[in-house]
């Protein structure tokens, strides 16, 4: 048997401790990148989500006025009948004509008959320019994408 030298008074050195860092810290830290990070999220959303449209704000208004004016009958835009037994304005089937663009318009939260709600067209095919949401129904004007 092999005899290996034993000693008991072998002193054992400890490493030094690393720095201790509060609690707080790492809190702060974990809160900073979670501001910076949704901040990031909010502003890319906001790019993301926003329609584009040429539409100046003058533009936009007299769009807004044009179909206004026809749902309030100001203008003369005859009756069609759209289904059996109901009747919509023309231009909420054929849409209307302003400044050489085919504009079409439908309500959110009622029955329509423009192109897109009635599946003619796809949503890939339709350029949203309005949507006016200051009403208690949405309202909603495209034009066709060339």
């Amino acid at each position: 048997m092999i005899q290996a030298p034993y000693s008991s008074a072998a002193v054992v050195r400890e490493a030094p401790a690393a720095p201790s860092r509060s609690i707080r810290f790492y809190q702060a830290l974990f809160a900073v990148n979670m501001l910076m990070f949704s901040t990031l999220l909010v502003a890319l959303a906001a790019l993301l989500l926003t329609p584009y449209t040429s539409l100046t704000p003058l533009d936009a208004e007299t769009i807004r006025a044009a179909v206004q004016s026809r749902l309030d009958e100001t203008v003369d835009d005859p009756l069609v009948e759209a289904a059996p037994g109901v009747f919509v304005r023309s231009s909420n089937i054929r849409g209307f004509r302003l400044n050489g663009e085919v504009y079409y318009y439908y309500i959110e939260g009622e029955r329509n008959f423009d192109p897109l709600s009635r599946g003619a067209v796809d949503d890939n095919d339709v350029e949203i320019v309005l949507r006016d949401t200051d009403r208690h129904f949405p309202l909603v004007v495209y034009r066709m994408r060339e």
